[in-house]
């Protein structure tokens, strides 16, 4: 019969080396072996790792990749010579071009640099590239390749930190807890979002440091304090999230270490001063606009509650449901905004319960702080790690999201293999294969579900369109869910220029779901105008006029919806009605040529010559080149009609110019 357990507390490390060896086992062979295990461990790891999210290097670009890749028009032009532009600009500014948001400068310069090595290969030939078939020079393989690269060498570290905390624990049991956490259906999205590399490079280093810090606490060389602290800020500067482990440092040291207060503080020093070096940079770089309210409670439901009670309410929930998805990880989805968690108030019995469990992990974390009990630490861990994305003290840019939960479900895998050991009578700290095998074909059976899930769900990160499909069907009730397989439609019909049929049940599709999006939440301007596109490009003028003027009642700024329309009122020869809707759109945006373009020649239409002239020098001075010559010959042609023949021979030796020189 196995030993029983004592009570999981932790026995303070006391050598320097990573793995405590068995006092009973203290000859140089046993050693030998015991390293060669570990190594043995990491390969199976690894190789788990990398054949589970194997598919994902033959898919494609979705969801927000492409904001970070092809779209990117930044990286496309200038190269490695956006790096400065990158690191002085908010994530999403290439997006918008506003410098609102999240400061993360690191993770779209990974990209620029991945640009540039794909750049070289194309202009050099390598690997069978052709220039004429790679416009782009972004390949999605090639991204993909990195993150599964970056995961691999994340987890690699996750085993040596393991190793540090808990050096009582026999290396099968650091295996199983890895095995179970890199198999996590909930970290798909991780792996097979591109963008999302941001949360593996800040686990990454934020592990890195973590080494560093331990090692100065081993050996006092100020190196290892300061490569913790550079280590750190490239975390915090490729994503904000492992700032929490300014606090969690401290109580890793507490819990794993006899170092005294001093030095833990010491150690905890350069977390701080990068923090506070992040936080300065961010506010330097980072305009404090505050973004359009309808566009935040999107994004956001809890921007939507009437008041703190509902928001502390629903964030609650939201937190229970995060325990239930990491027991059961089922349904999952890429979103979870408006409105698929709906807001809630305090009375909710979900909320209560959520509370009531929560309550009760924080006691038994205050009851074993003293005696530095692992499950102490777990829930600390975890509480801590989750905290900055909560959304009960700071507002964040989501409503929920798996990505939230891939550093705290280390700690919940900790302490699911630490509970069931001590269910089975098991210790740890001897725990091998041989003597623990009904627990070790019920955590192999648990993890063979995961990987078969984890399978799963990569695929339907294939593409956009797999992606939004499965969105809609587990999450029928996210505005975004529908948003995003209406837009996906509306490509795939704009796409299709063959098969008519096939093209006119795309449009359909994109018209319903933009509608189901439209059901959901009634108050953004944007799907309006998003829809009557749809209808626009697919010729229904008069649907899309409907939409187009709904959109801009919600709002007068929406340069798009007031140009289509106009292009709607000109086609039908109503030029009043077109001048007042270009002349809208380029106020709103001076450079839209196209509306620039047509609004002169609305002008000319009506025969007022001298608004049509300024119309068409404002495209000159914008875009010398635009429509060819095309701008520059009707300022010729209204300088003849107002019998300016300095100013018609001017421009038309202009345009015979552009004319020769094939512009």
């Amino acid at each position: 019969m196995a030993k029983k357990s004592k009570q999981q507390s932790i026995p303070v490390q006391t050598k320097t080396n990573s793995v405590i060896v068995n006092k009973n086992n203290t000859n140089t062979g046993q050693k030998n072996k015991k390293f060669s295990s570990s190594n043995l461990y990491i390969i199976i790891l690894l190789a788990i790792a990398f054949i589970v999210n194997a598919n994902t290097i033959n898919y494609k670009y979705a969801y927000d990749d492409d904001v970070f890749t092809t779209e990117n028009s930044c990286i496309g032009i200038k190269r490695l010579g956006a790096i400065p532009l990158l690191f002085t600009h908010a994530k999403n500014f290439n997006l918008d071009k506003s410098n609102s948001g999240s400061y993360r400068p690191l993770l779209p310069i990974t990209f620029a640099i991945e640009h540039e090595i794909v750049m070289f290969a194309i202009e050099h030939e390598l690997f069978g590239l052709n220039p004429n078939d790679n416009k782009t020079a972004f390949i999605p393989a090639f991204s993909h390749t990195i993150n599964l690269i970056l995961f691999c060498i994340m987890l690699f570290m996750l085993f040596k930190f393991l190793q540090k905390i808990i050096s009582n624990y026999a290396i099968y049991a650091v295996f199983l807890i890895l095995l179970l956490y890199e198999l996590h259906p909930l970290h798909t999205e991780v792996v097979a979002n591109v963008k999302s590399r941001d949360e593996i490079m800040a686990f990454l280093f934020t592990l890195m440091s973590l080494l560093q810090t331990f090692k100065y606490i081993e050996n006092n060389k100020i190196k290892n304090l300061i490569l913790s602290g550079i280590y750190f800020f490239i975390a915090i500067l490729t994503k904000e999230n492992p700032v929490c482990f300014v606090a969690i440092v401290p109580l890793t040291l507490y819990f794993f270490t006899k170092t005294d207060l001093k030095k833990i503080i010491i150690s905890t020093v350069p977390y701080l001063l990068m923090a506070a070096c992040y936080v300065m940079l961010m506010n330097l770089f980072v305009d404090k606009g505050a973004k359009d309210a309808h566009a935040m409670i999107t994004e956001n439901a809890l921007v939507g509650a009437a008041n703190y009670g509902e928001r502390l309410a629903t964030a609650l929930f939201i937190q229970l449901k995060y325990l239930g998805l990491l027991v059961v990880p089922y349904p999952l989805s890429f979103d979870y905004s408006y409105n698929h968690i709906p807001i809630v108030g305090l009375t909710n019995i979900w909320v209560i319960l959520s509370f009531l469990v929560f309550a009760a992990m924080i006691v038994i974390a205050a009851l074993g702080i003293k005696k530095k009990n692992i499950y102490s630490y777990c829930i600390l861990f975890y509480v801590i790690s989750l905290f900055i994305t909560s959304n009960i003290i700071i507002e964040i840019g989501a409503t929920a999201a798996e990505r939230f939960l891939f550093i705290p479900s280390l700690a919940f895998c900790i302490a699911l293999i630490t509970l069931l050991s001590k269910v089975f009578k098991l210790d740890l700290s001897t725990l091998s294969f041989a003597n623990s095998k009904i627990f070790s074909y019920l955590l192999f059976a648990v993890a063979t579900v995961y990987g078969i899930e984890c399978m799963a769900r990569n695929e339907v990160w294939y593409d956009n369109a797999s992606l939004f499909k499965s969105g809609v069907e587990s999450c029928p009730n996210s505005w975004r869910a529908e948003q995003c397989m209406a837009a996906t439609y509306q490509k795939l019909a704009e796409n299709e220029k063959t098969d008519l049929a096939k093209q006119k049940e795309y449009f359909k599709l994109s018209f319903d779901y933009f509608k189901k999006s439209i059901a959901i939440y009634a108050k953004r301007a944007e799907t309006y105008q998003e829809l009557g596109a749809a209808y626009f490009v697919a010729n229904q003028f008069d649907s899309a006029e409907v939409y187009l003027k709904k959109a801009i009642v919600l709002k007068p700024s929406l340069f798009n919806a007031a140009a289509n329309l106009g292009t709607i009122y000109m086609n039908r020869k109503m030029y009043p009605e077109s001048i007042y809707c270009y002349r809208t759109s380029v106020t709103a945006n001076p450079e839209l040529v196209y509306a620039q373009f047509n609004l002169g020649a609305c002008y000319y239409n009506v025969q007022k010559y001298d608004s049509a002239i300024i119309a068409f020098k404002k495209i000159i001075q914008i875009e010398p080149q635009y429509l060819n010559y095309k701008a520059v010959e009707y300022t010729a042609t209204l300088y003849n009609l107002l019998g300016n023949a300095d100013s018609t021979k001017k421009y038309s030796q202009m345009a015979n110019d552009m004319r020769k020189g094939g512009k």
